[in-house]
Order: C-alpha cells, then sequence, then structure tokens
C-alpha cells in the first residue's frame, strides 16, 4: 500500500507509514453505540474482513457478532459492505442489507454495535483526526484505567499496561521493565541496564523472549534522568548517538518512559519502578506528540497500579511464608509433645521392669527343670525386648544422646522383622524379602531406624487384617548416593482424604482405641533427623508402597 504523501510502500494494515510517520487511512469506523475496547478503526485503501473470530482484519470481541459477520470492499476509491451469512444480518442507515455502499456519516449496524461512516478528508472530518487520534486515545486511557482497577494480578497489570502503550503509539515492538523482579519458579528474566524484562511483545501480540535490539544506553538516560526519551532517529540523535548500542544496532524510532512511583515522589523522594521502551526499528519517523503526551499519562497510571499489584504480591508471600512457620511451629509442637510422652513411657517401663528382672535373677537360683530353665531364657529375652524399647523411646525423645554411626540397613531391617514375627505369624502375613547384598552403609542411630522400620511393618501388617491375600514385601536398593528401603503391602490403600495428612501425628484409619496415629510420624521424624526423605504410592484395592532413602554419605 502507497503512502499518499511520499508514495512509498507499506504493508497492507499499516495505517501510518513507516517511512515518514503520516497517516495512510482514507476513512474510519467510528463506535457509536456499543461495547468495545477500541471506539475508532481506521481504513486503509483494500478490503477488510469484520467479526467476532481473531483472524478477522477487524477483530470485534462483541457476542451479538458472528465469528465471519461481513466483509469490507473497497473499488474505485470507495468502500461498500457485504454480508457474510452472518447471524443477525448487517444494517446501513438502519435498512438489512446483503451488500451496499458506505457514503460519509452512513450508519452500519453489525448485532448491537454502531459504527459511522467517515471519509477522512470530506466535510466534517480532516486529516488531523487521522494524525492525532485524541479520541481514541482517551478512551484507551479510560478503559485502561478501569482495567488497572479491577485486578492486582501483577502478569495481568503488565501485560495490559505494554498493550495499551503500544496500541496508543502504533508501534512496532515494545517492552515493559521493572527494577524488582524475582521468578517465583527460581528462575530468572533477561536483563539490562539494571531492569529486568517482564513483558515483551510485537505488534499482533507475538512474545518477544529477550532483549536483543534494545538500546541499555536510552534506558539508563531515561531512568537516571526521570524524563521520557523520544528519538525519531537515534542514530543522528546527538545525545545517543554515541552510545555502542544505537551505534551497533543502527537504532531508529524510539520511545522509553521511565515509571516512578507515585507514593515516593508524593513523600519527596524518588523510587525507580521500572521503564517502558517501545520503537519502531526500521523508520525514523517520529511518534506523534499526542501519542507520547497520552503514553505519558498512562505510564503514570500504570506505574501506581504497578506498585499496589507488587505490594499485593508481597503481602501474599508474607502470608504464605507465615502460614507455613504456623504450620512448622505447630507440627514441631506435637512432635516435642510426643518425645515428652515417650520419655514419660519409658521412664514408667523401667518400674516395673526393676522388680521383674530382681525376680527373674532370683528365680534362676532356684533348682529349676530344664523345661523351666527354657520358660525363664523366653521371659528373660522378653524383658530386655522391653527394655530395649524403652532406651529406643527414651533415644527418640532425647536424639542428641545417639551419635550416628556407619549401620547395615539390612541388619537393622532384620533386627526389625525379628521383633515384628509373631505380629506377623499370627497375622497371617506373608512376608517376602529382597535385600541387595552389597547395600553400602548409612550414616545413623540404629535403635531409632529399627523403630521406623517396625512402625512401617506394623503399619502394613495391620492394613492387611481383612484382606485375603498378605502379602509384605521389603526391598532394599542404593543409587545416586542414597539407600532405599520399600515396604510394600497388599492392603486396600491409603483413602484419598487422608492422603495429604498421612504423615501428621494422631492421623489414623483404624477404630477409636485400636491405634494411636503416631507411627507414620515418627517415621517422618527420624527420615529427617537422618538426613533423608519419605514418600508412598498407593492404588484403592492394590495396596500401599512406602519408600524411605537414606544418604550414604
Amino acid at each position: 500500500m502507497l503512502c499518499p504523501k511520499c508514495q512509498r510502500d507499506n504493508s497492507p494494515d499499516a495505517v501510518r507509514c513507516l517511512h515518514c510517520g503520516s497517516s495512510t487511512a482514507i476513512a474510519a469506523l467510528e463506535v457509536t453505540r456499543g461495547n468495545l475496547a477500541e471506539r475508532l478503526y481506521y481504513l486503509g485503501p483494500r478490503h477488510y474482513t469484520i467479526g467476532r473470530a481473531a483472524h478477522n482484519d477487524l477483530a470485534l470481541q462483541e457476542p451479538s457478532i458472528s465469528k465471519s459477520h461481513a466483509r469490507l470492499i473497497y473499488e474505485d476509491g470507495s468502500f461498500s459492505v457485504e454480508d457474510e451469512k452472518s447471524l443477525h444480518g448487517v444494517y446501513v442507515n438502519a435498512t438489512k442489507s446483503s451488500r451496499a455502499a458506505l457514503v460519509h456519516g452512513a450508519l452500519l449496524q453489525l448485532g448491537n454495535v454502531t459504527f459511522k461512516f467517515k471519509v477522512l478528508g470530506s466535510e466534517g472530518t480532516t486529516d488531523k483526526i487521522a494524525q492525532f487520534p485524541w479520541v481514541e486515545h482517551q478512551q484507551l486511557l479510560l478503559s485502561l484505567v478501569q482495567t488497572l482497577n479491577s485486578t492486582l494480578v501483577l502478569s495481568e497489570v503488565l501485560v495490559q499496561v505494554l498493550d495499551a502503550v503500544m496500541r496508543i503509539t502504533r508501534a512496532e515492538r515494545g517492552y515493559l521493565f521493572l527494577a524488582d523482579a524475582a521468578p517465583e519458579d527460581g528462575g530468572s528474566f533477561h536483563s539490562i541496564a539494571g531492569l529486568h524484562l517482564r513483558v515483551g511483545r510485537r505488534r499482533g501480540g507475538v512474545p518477544i523472549e529477550d532483549v536483543q535490539g534494545v538500546s541499555s544506553s536510552v534506558i539508563r538516560k531515561a531512568v537516571e534522568s526521570g524524563e521520557t526519551v523520544a528519538t525519531g532517529n537515534a542514530v543522528a540523535d546527538p545525545s545517543l548517538g554515541l552510545a555502542k548500542s544505537v551505534i551497533l544496532m543502527d537504532l531508529r524510532t524510539i520511545v522509553c518512559i521511565p515509571l516512578r512511583s507515585p507514593r515516593s515522589e508524593a513523600v519527596g523522594t524518588v523510587r525507580g519502578l521500572g521503564a517502558l521502551y517501545v520503537d519502531n526499528p526500521e523508520t525514523s519517523a517520529s511518534f506523534p506528540a499526542d501519542s507520547l503526551r497520552a503514553a505519558e499519562a498512562l505510564a503514570r497510571h500504570a506505574a501506581l497500579a504497578i506498585e499496589n499489584a507488587q505490594l499485593f504480591e508481597s503481602e501474599r508471600r508474607t502470608t504464605q511464608e507465615l502460614r507455613i512457620a504456623q504450620n512448622q511451629l505447630l507440627q514441631a509442637e506435637k512432635m516435642a509433645t510426643i518425645g515428652r510422652m515417650a520419655a514419660g513411657l519409658a521412664h514408667e517401663l523401667n518400674t516395673p521392669l526393676t522388680y521383674i528382672m530382681g525376680s527373674l535373677e532370683l528365680l534362676q537360683l532356684q533348682a529349676l527343670s530344664q523345661d523351666q530353665q527354657e520358660l525363664l531364657g523366653a521371659v528373660n529375652k522378653g524383658v530386655e525386648r522391653i527394655r530395649g524399647l524403652g532406651q529406643n523411646l527414651l533415644a527418640f525423645s532425647r536424639p542428641a544422646q545417639e551419635q550416628p554411626m556407619p549401620v547395615d540397613v539390612n541388619v537393622i531391617l532384620e533386627r526389625a522383622l525379628e521383633f515384628c514375627h509373631y505380629q506377623t505369624m499370627k497375622a497371617g502375613v506373608q512376608v517376602e524379602k529382597h535385600l541387595e547384598a552389597t547395600l553400602p552403609r548409612v550414616p545413623g542411630v540404629a535403635s531409632q531406624l529399627e523403630m521406623a522400620f517396625i512402625n512401617l511393618i506394623v503399619n502394613a501388617g495391620q492394613a492387611m487384617a481383612e484382606r485375603s491375600v498378605r502379602m509384605l514385601t521389603i526391598t532394599t536398593s542404593h543409587a545416586n548416593g542414597e539407600v532405599e528401603i520399600r515396604v510394600a503391602d497388599t492392603g486396600p490403600g491409603i483413602p484419598d482424604e487422608i492422603r495429604p495428612t498421612v504423615f501428621e501425628p494422631f492421623v489414623t484409619t483404624k477404630a477409636a482405641g485400636e491405634g494411636t496415629g503416631l507411627g507414620l510420624s515418627t517415621v517422618l521424624m527420624i527420615a529427617q533427623r537422618h538426613r533423608g526423605r519419605i514418600d508412598f504410592t498407593t492404588e484403592p484395592g492394590l495396596g500401599t508402597e512406602f519408600r524411605l532413602h537414606l544418604p550414604t554419605a
């Protein structure tokens, strides 16, 4: 499409010449009734498709307009409109038409939207309207301010701001940079001149994810001076032409508007939030003055909205961190209570054990038969196990008294299985072991690890109490500097409602009086004390597998 002023070629959808900056529009559709984001649509000397779908030349987001509603046809210097079999039809001056010519002042109705057709340069309208579309700017500003006031989500605010500035300036590219930008996912943003790229766009909404072709000198000058930097030919600009980024990239039309904190300015200090940067890399035509004024006004509103969104995100993160800390404190208090209970229970066990062990020693001095001696030996063995359990409870409540040492996980597992042998045999549980012979040792406290394994084994056995197939599979292996212990059962699986809290104290599926809900919380505590971790997989009706990972070094 040729520019009527300089007669140089432009893209078909250009409404402003890329070479001289003059308007290439010959007509316009002004919205007089209806709810559309834009109020003025400029038309060049070509055909246009109109509809709700994004592929149309004029994509109008209005439910009453069909996806492909109408066509504007340019022939012999004039426009006509043609219905594209739309749902509600096309009306010109209140008359339904399949095709009709458009003259200056004609009213075109598509669905619930009414346009006034204007021929630029005719009576009642001038080229100044096309060159300085102040009505459109005011509508854009009003629409954006309303949008910004309705959201506190920073990412949404940034996109709305940049899109509006690009629409006002009709720039080819646009960038929005912020001074403090830390991604929540732990990633990083591209940075330039001390600022971080948050949003980048080409005309048409195509995203830009790098800062290639952006002048750091222009951004730095705008941020440091607090004033808008605007140039129609950066290479020829005496204040910018010596900058390396401008020379190397042969930059042309650039506008950079600093974003300043309104709250800081109110108290006499200046704090830079970031910068808006738009450019037309292939033309030296300056951005119109009214566009710059509208963009600067927009930047003032945008800075306040961005600061509000940043404050909201900061408060949200603080609230989330406090909630996590509160949960951790509650969990620590629960475990401290369990530790005190364990210490008290161990102390209470010692008193009756003293009497029992003393009585056993007296009985062993008596003349007893061989059978009686064997019975006393079995009783003595049980007493030793109870005493060991008391010591384990004390170790659990006061872990600092036992120092980690290299231990053989397979040996501890065998000891735990022996301790639980009577329970598994009575419950009819078949035990299957797959213990890796070359398993490396892990630094740990044997008594605590034994307690963790016992809890896992007992839990698995109790889970299979009502099952016809009761198979307990224990597997050990090592990889990537870790020893993995897997304890799998063929029980009913863990119910969905308690899976998120299964490691919390006092969470149990057993009936009142049959379980305390402390087994898995104890296992988790022991795993954490050994710098390890525990997780599980479960399937309804198929069973559950717990996996305990312990570092080897």
